[in-house]
């Protein structure tokens, strides 16, 4: 993960002809593909340009993948050597293997459920869903479930109970490991630096804007159309059997 942010302070910098650019990125460790096995990449949501020495934002709307891979094929050699990979491998890795990186075409994400959607879908489900086993051998202690490839084609896989166990929990986090990072202009020692821009720049969003709450339901009172006033919280709802008013109030004082 700090990999994938030293590309992009190298990379940015360069396209935009800048000596140094402080970008805002969030980046996700997703550690399993659709078939289980462990295929750690990473998943990223940058700002689209960054700010100058002087603060100064600077937009850049686009971003070469081709350029961006071998910088990061640079970045993860070099710091796999610094942890200790001896230095015939890196630079085995670094000529004969392909780094791939994607790029998405649409670029910008203009609206607040599509992040949403993007970031529950790699970060709140585990490696297989329910949806995706279809049958238990409970004699044979054997799992079935299924995948789709990148071609939307539908595979099946047959595994042992303890193959298909150690496959799950291998993708179980180390305690107080951190699956998402903040880094540049979101980062926590710097968000008073950026406070300003930030809070100006982008919109904050309600419950509203996802559909969640209707406004007529949550701001009128449905009997007389008056604004509703909040009082107090009871901890369980009004019996049934209540028919008036009246004794809906003689409900809530003895219960308040």
């Amino acid at each position: 993960m700090d990999s994938a942010i030293d590309t992009l302070n190298d990379y940015l910098p360069k396209i935009m002809h800048q000596e140094k650019i402080t970008l805002g990125a969030i980046v996700i460790f997703h550690p399993f593909g659709k078939d289980m096995k462990l295929q750690p990449h990473l998943h990223l949501i940058i700002t689209e340009g960054g700010f100058d020495d002087k603060q100064k934002w600077i937009p850049h709307f686009y971003l070469k993948a081709e350029g961006l891979a071998t910088c990061w094929k640079h970045h993860v050699c070099e710091n796999l050597h610094k942890a200790g990979v001896p230095f015939k491998v890196t630079n085995w890795c670094f000529w004969n293997k392909r780094f791939y990186v994607w790029v998405h075409k649409d670029g910008l994400i203009k609206h607040p459920k599509i992040i949403a959607r993007y970031l529950g879908r790699y970060v709140r489900h585990p490696a297989i869903a329910n949806s995706r086993i279809d049958w238990f051998d409970k004699t044979n202690l054997k799992v079935g479930f299924h995948y789709e490839d990148h071609d939307n084609k539908k595979i099946d896989v047959v595994m042992n109970t303890d193959e298909f166990i150690t496959a799950l929990i291998q993708h179980i986090p180390e305690p107080q490991f951190k699956m998402i990072r903040y880094y540049g202009a979101y980062a926590r020692h710097r968000r008073k630096t950026y406070k300003n821009f930030l809070q100006s720049s982008i919109e904050q969003k309600t419950l509203l804007v996802y559909g969640v709450k209707k406004p007529e339901r949550i701001l009128f009172c449905p009997h007389c159309g008056g604004n509703l006033e909040f009082v107090m919280i009871l901890k369980k709802p009004p019996p049934e059997k209540l028919k008036s008013q009246k004794e809906l109030s003689d409900w809530i004082s003895c219960n308040s």
